[in-house]
């Protein structure tokens, strides 16, 4: 009889914007690793000229593993970090001035969490925002919708895409962003949730209905 054992670790512990900016501000080379030599890489192809803005999700959907092994927690980068990162890229050679996709786990999750720390310290919900949104879920997105603006118009930049997912039931809370999102930032078609069209599914995912 084969006996096997699956390990899973429990997520690092969240870190501060501060954190965040160190970490993402070390001096990367944001080139494939030296031994795939001149081998194209599809991978890497679709996230060179990406940009990640933050990290955690508490969306807590069934079948995702993001919350097991980035926290629920939303660990955001300052804008002058993402900023200074786009303005880098701008500088690479071969860079077409398009930035696929400024987003993470949820592109419009970004500074987004509790706006009660000690209520934050011992919640045990799995979902923020299911089957309602969390009515002390901070789900501003005037942090968003500043980044976004500054980062087309940077020198170098033609145009900057989302193509992380945006989560709908946040989304529709804020026209503006809306707006922001399907004028400037939309390439082809836009990723929401939900990600499926029966009800009884979307309940079972933990994803929002219409």
């Amino acid at each position: 009889m084969v006996r096997e054992t699956v390990v899973i670790n429990p997520p690092a512990f969240p870190l501060n914007q501060r954190e965040m900016d160190r970490v993402y501000g070390l001096p990367y080379s944001r080139l494939v690793h030296p031994s795939y030599g001149k081998a194209r890489i599809p991978a890497y192809q679709v996230v060179k000229d990406s940009v990640q803005i933050m990290r955690g999700c508490f969306g807590g959907c069934t079948f995702c593993s993001i919350t097991a092994h980035e926290g629920r927690i939303i660990q955001s980068r300052s804008e002058e970090s993402v900023l200074n990162e786009i303005g880098q890229m701008t500088r690479m050679p071969g860079f077409s001035g398009v930035v696929s996709d400024i987003g993470g786990p949820t592109a419009n999750m970004y500074q987004m969490r509790c706006t009660k720390p000690e209520v934050e310290a011992v919640c045990r919900r799995l979902s923020c925002v299911h089957p309602t949104i969390c009515k002390l879920l901070g789900t501003d997105h005037g942090p968003l919708v500043s980044l976004m603006r500054k980062s087309r118009e940077l020198d170098g930049v033609k145009k900057v895409m989302v193509a992380s997912g945006i989560r709908m039931d946040l989304a529709r809370r804020d026209p503006d962003y809306m707006r922001e999102l399907v004028t400037h930032h939309v390439g082809g078609y836009l990723k929401v949730a939900p990600e499926h069209t029966d009800p009884e599914v979307l309940r079972l995912m933990k994803k929002p209905g219409e």
